[in-house]
């Protein structure tokens, strides 16, 4: 059976407008917490271009999460490095695989084009009894009475209305829900213009890498997708004039020629006639902007994704930013529902999301305009030192371990706020206080032979972690197993507990017994450190911790932080 659809008007707590990849995303995990949601996307059916493509290990891992990270790798194409050529010779190569096996199941990057995500995401609202609601185009929306009204242009042409709760904007650059709040969108075109094409290549180098080409003023990239002779390709548009770092808009009123991409490709990689394309899928001339929002809520309506926040494509950022943002918002409406947290737990998702995507902002800017400067001596500069950099970087483990991070976004904290807490005590190690702090990723560490972190905390939910390095004896597990038995009903929220603990009482069903020592490792835990709690989100971000089982302080956050 598939889900039927809501009447026109039938009310609902949140409505997501755009059924793109941050939308659907919000749509899943709302569904998760037992929030009803509406979806709805002005445009007739779902797309079926590969726009965005690249997932980080980040994504992967709130995909692992949700119970989808298979349904991905299934139809991905794993990328664990870079090839760079300059000149039409390779001048580097730079792989993560072996920098990022320590930190995450998910070392690579995973290509799958767009239309895919989206349809491993709505099928998952569609197992949720959940449709994405195509040909609905939202005009406009007012708030009043703590409720949100959204009016809504069906197929038809009639305007019908729907109530919420709350309001979601995931409705692309050109965000009509952005617009309508007044939020400033501050940012500018890039100069130069691009080709893309999705289509086949004949060449003599491989199809397995991710390849930057750089050669006089030219840029391209190749990216591979699956089937061995399936690619992306992105060319910089030839220059209006030599004197500016303007491309030239070309007869952008006839469609875009293969036969275009072919001779600006071949002119960047200097294969010549060895290089033949065909068999296009998407053809495309276009344009890069780089800009963001000053607030991402106001009042009872949210922005995320492109709506808040649109990048140059280096290094693959924005679909994954937008994911985040998906992930660090559900949650918190999904409690603000229940009456919980007040407005420090709503406004939280500027607090934290905001600074996140400016400092993607300005990463990716540099970076891109650095890549594709068509500046004659910029453009000579770049050809000479990328190489030389490049080579610095695939040596040093710990230059390439800065660059997984920043990549993968594993790297992203949260810091300061209302919702995050140390509760360290004076007694604490100093090793313990400078380590994992509220607002780091929790990391995955294995606990026993076969269960790692990640596999205790699967699921969008609270999880806490109560480590011992100490051997606990029964009165001591006896102490933590009521504690932990009490939490959940005393606080009113679903709360998965974990004792992760050495016991001198061989097998105990209370406790899981530690096999490996990486989860204490990971979590800061030693002889002189023995104990600590730490309060994982659901976005997988640490919400609070201490030193030892201070289960008052952690009852005090729960009851008068969320």
């Amino acid at each position: 059976m598939s889900p039927s659809s809501p009447a026109l008007t039938e009310p609902t707590d949140v409505v997501i407008v755009g059924a793109g990849p941050t939308g659907l995303m919000a749509a899943g995990l709302l569904l998760r917490c037992g929030v009803r949601v509406r979806i709805l996307e002005k445009n007739d059916g779902a797309a079926r271009e590969s726009r965005a493509f690249a997932i980080q290990a980040r994504s992967m891992e709130l995909f692992l999460k949700m119970g989808l990270a298979e349904r991905f790798l299934d139809r991905g194409l794993i990328a664990t490095g870079a090839q760079i050529f300059v000149d039409g010779e390779e001048a580097a190569e730079l792989n993560f695989d072996d920098i990022g096996r320590a930190d995450t199941p998910f070392s690579f990057v995973l290509i799958v084009p767009q239309w895919e995500i989206e349809e491993i995401l709505g099928e998952d609202l569609r197992a949720r009894w959940v449709e994405v609601e195509f040909g609905r185009e939202v005009i406009g929306f007012e708030e009043a009475e703590g409720r949100v009204t959204t009016r809504v242009r069906q197929p038809s042409g009639e305007v019908t209305t729907i109530e919420s709760a709350y309001l979601i904007g995931a409705d692309g650059a050109h965000s009509l829900v952005r617009k309508q709040l007044g939020l400033t969108f501050e940012g500018a075109p890039y100069p130069q213009g691009f080709f893309l094409a999705d289509c086949k290549v004949d060449w003599p180098l491989d199809y397995d890498h991710f390849k930057l080409f750089l050669h006089e003023r030219e840029f391209a990239v190749y990216l591979p997708l699956k089937g061995r002779d399936r690619c992306r390709i992105i060319c910089v548009r030839p220059l209006a004039d030599p004197g500016t770092e303007a491309s030239a808009e070309g007869n952008t009123s006839e469609p875009l020629t293969l036969a275009e991409v072919e001779a600006a490709f071949r002119k960047a990689t200097g294969l010549d006639e060895r290089l033949r394309l065909s068999d296009p899928g998407w053809l495309s001339r276009y344009r890069i902007h780089h800009r963001g929002v000053d607030r991402y809520r106001k009042g009872r309506a949210f922005v995320a994704g492109d709506a808040a926040h649109i990048h140059s494509p280096a290094g693959g950022q924005g679909m994954n930013t937008g994911l985040q943002d998906a992930a660090n918002l559900a949650w918190k409406i999904a409690l603000a529902l229940k009456g919980r947290g007040g407005a420090a737990l709503l406004d939280s998702y500027h607090e934290e999301r905001w600074p996140v995507g400016q400092r993607v902002l300005e990463h990716t800017d540099r970076l891109f305009s650095t890549m594709t400067t068509q500046s004659g001596w910029k453009a000579t500069l770049r050809n000479h030192l990328v190489p030389l950099l490049a080579g610095t970087l695939s040596k040093s483990g710990t230059m390439r371990g800065k660059a997984f991070h920043f990549l993968s976004q594993l790297g992203i904290r949260y810091e300061g706020g209302p919702l995050l807490r140390d509760a360290a005590s004076p007694a604490a190690s100093k090793a313990w206080r400078k380590g994992l702090t509220p607002g780091h990723r929790a990391p995955n560490a294995l606990v026993t032979r076969d269960k790692d972190i990640f596999g205790l905390t699967q699921g969008y939910a609270f999880d806490l972690l109560v480590l011992s390095e100490k051997s606990l004896d029964r009165v001591e597990i006896e102490s933590v197993a009521r504690e932990l038995a009490a939490l959940p009903l005393e606080i009113g929220l679903p709360l998965r507990t974990h004792l992760i603990a050495h016991s001198l009482l061989g097998r105990d069903p209370r406790l899981i017994r530690v096999e490996s020592s990486q989860v204490f490792q990971a979590y800061g835990i030693t002889p002189d450190q023995p104990h600590a709690l730490y309060l994982i989100r659901p976005d997988g971000h640490i919400a609070f911790r201490a030193d030892h089982f201070d289960f008052a302080s952690l009852r005090s956050y729960l009851k008068g932080t969320l």
